[in-house]
């Protein structure tokens, strides 16, 4: 039987990869630099050669860095006509450069990004975005879609990868605030299990449609504050930093937040909402 799909990487990203292409009953074969064996992941098999990998109608490549994926691709140089997917983590000019160097050897780009833990790979409701050749997406969305849901962003290569950051600045500051939470609640003996259903019904009603105004917001430029302003907002904040200070938490997370309120009040946004300090940040 021909080749289908290769799987270029069997670090833990790689391995949920393949399993999960395995799983919707593809031809799967995998190659590994550090040559972990293929026997951690079910119904795939192994090959030593980069010119066979490079044989199959999609390569998909999950690497830990660019420095590995330049490494491979050079190693690879005479057989990259294939349909690559790259998901290794990176920033958007290390995208471009890998698809200007798979592009002028005549094979074609797909960068994406994987938003989301190993775990998460094959479930329908997990995030990967691509963007690049949109050849070679609608070609493989059918396989992609195996990996879970899967988005194209457009032609440009690096605009994955600057989701993938983006994204991810979205998450860390959403959990550190999570993380601030709880250790404020536990000073008063509140188990982190005990808010967590609260916190997260809270996110998906009242938040996710605060999210959604602020983007009308944040497109038109216009930042009306009918309901909350930023004046309105900012004592509150000072009780915040009030009561972490009071009970021996750090307080670096809502001094910042603070700072930019006190920054978009000094701008003239204090009859704005909260939308408007994108103002500061753009500043």
């Amino acid at each position: 039987m021909s080749v289908r799909t290769s799987v270029i990487g069997l670090n833990s990203r790689g391995a949920a990869l393949a399993r999960a292409i395995a799983a919707a009953g593809h031809d799967v074969v995998v190659w590994d630099e550090a040559g972990v064996p293929a026997e951690s992941v079910e119904d795939v098999r192994r090959v030593d050669s980069l010119q066979v990998a490079f044989t199959a109608s999609l390569v998909l490549m999950c690497l830990e860095d660019y420095d590995a994926v330049q490494r491979v691709l050079g190693q690879a140089e005479p057989h990259v006509s294939a349909d690559l997917v790259n998901l290794t983590s990176g920033t958007s000019e290390q995208a471009e450069q890998a698809a200007g160097w798979v592009q002028a050897r005549g094979g074609h780009y797909l960068d994406g990004a994987l938003m989301a833990h190993p775990e998460h790979v094959g479930q329908p409701e997990t995030v990967l975005v691509y963007s690049g050749s949109r050849e070679v997406f609608q070609r493989h969305q059918s396989s992609l879609a195996h990996l879970g849901g899967a988005t194209y962003l457009g032609s440009a290569p690096g605009t994955a990868a600057l989701y993938d950051v983006a994204m991810l600045n979205f998450a860390w500051a959403t959990l550190i605030g999570f993380l601030q939470t709880t250790a404020l609640l536990g000073t008063a003996q509140v188990q982190a299990t005990t808010v967590a259903p609260l916190l997260t019904h809270w996110l998906s009603t009242t938040v996710t449609e605060v999210i959604t105004d602020y983007a009308h917001q944040v497109d038109n430029h216009r930042y009306p504050g009918d309901q909350e302003w930023l004046e309105l907002d900012a004592p509150l904040m000072d009780h915040l930093i009030n009561a972490v200070r009071a009970r021996g938490l750090d307080t670096a997370l809502p001094e910042l937040i603070k700072s930019l309120t006190d920054r978009g009040i000094d701008a003239g946004h204090g009859k704005d909402s909260f939308a408007s300090l994108i103002e500061i940040l753009r500043s």
